[in-house]
């Protein structure tokens, strides 16, 4: 292996470890905010529909990820629009009452 290829491999291996320290230090971040991820948590769609769904950063196989906000299928509303991820303090006893109601088909 020549040194142009060995200095191309240590470039490549400090670029991907940089950007999952990113990557981790922004979900991190997220987490302190009080924002859950994983199964069931509480999104509110654009139309102040609240439903549980699966929400796993940087993964969406049904939605398009716009950070916290995810356009994806309303099952309360019936319809496609912006959701965005909620934090379980910003909701009341029956606001989580209400969205235990509704669940998406539990695909991220």
């Amino acid at each position: 292996m020549t040194t142009l290829t060995q200095v191309l491999i240590a470039v490549l291996v400090v670029v991907i470890l940089g950007g999952l320290l990113l990557r981790l230090a922004r979900l991190s971040r997220t987490q302190l905010q009080g924002y859950r991820f994983g199964r069931d948590v509480i999104v509110r769609c654009r139309d102040g529909h609240l439903f549980m769904t699966t929400w796993i950063p940087g993964v969406s196989f049904k939605a398009i990820r716009l950070g916290l906000v995810r356009y994806q299928y309303c099952p309360v509303g019936g319809h496609f629009t912006a959701v965005q991820l909620m934090r379980d303090d910003d909701l009341t006893p029956a606001e989580h009452l209400e969205a235990s109601r509704f669940h998406d088909n539990g695909v991220p």
